[in-house]
């Protein structure tokens, strides 16, 4: 009789083990971003400073450059003043047209002055929107100073030094 010959197993035996398996790839080719979006200033003025450079990775708000505040500043603070001139105009005419209304029913007052001090009153009123509609404006041309990220991503080319002037289209 013939000895068996010893079985050699036909696997190798391990312990279980959590461990990463790696798979690399070569590939030549071009990646592209899957959105590119241009950043543009609405203000106009001095670049004052730059806080992001080609590769930087940037969240959506992050602070990009920073534009001189000089001039949105104190076009804000002509806004300011014109409208608190434009709500003491209005109020003025709110007083003038009560003290005419009164005057023209006891017959002292003519029909036509009387429309004279309502439509200065109108005009009051319309200066005061004008003076809010331009203290708005003036408001968003201030926060235009500050260029900020619109989504996240990265920085793929900065066209922006600091000391260069930039000058944007009237809106």
């Amino acid at each position: 009789q013939q000895e068996p010959e010893s079985v050699v197993p036909l696997y190798d035996s391990a312990p279980v083990t959590i461990r990463d398996i790696r798979v690399t790839v070569d590939a030549s080719g071009v990646v592209e971003p899957e959105v590119t979006v241009e950043v543009k200033s609405k203000a106009s003025g001095e670049i004052l400073s730059v806080h992001a450079d080609t590769g930087d990775v940037v969240a959506e708000g992050a602070l990009l450059v920073e534009i001189d505040k000089r001039t949105p500043r104190n076009r804000l603070a002509e806004a300011e003043a014109a409208l608190v001139a434009a709500r003491a105009r209005r109020s003025i005419a709110d007083t003038q047209t009560e003290r005419s209304k009164r005057l023209f029913d006891s017959g002292t007052l003519t029909q036509a002055d009387y429309e004279q001090t309502q439509l200065e009153l109108a005009n009051a009123v319309a200066e005061v929107v004008s003076a809010e509609v331009a203290l708005e404006n003036a408001r968003i041309a201030m926060d235009d100073t500050a260029v900020r990220a619109p989504i996240d991503g990265t920085i793929i080319e900065r066209h922006a030094e600091p000391g260069a002037g930039i000058s944007s289209p009237p809106q």
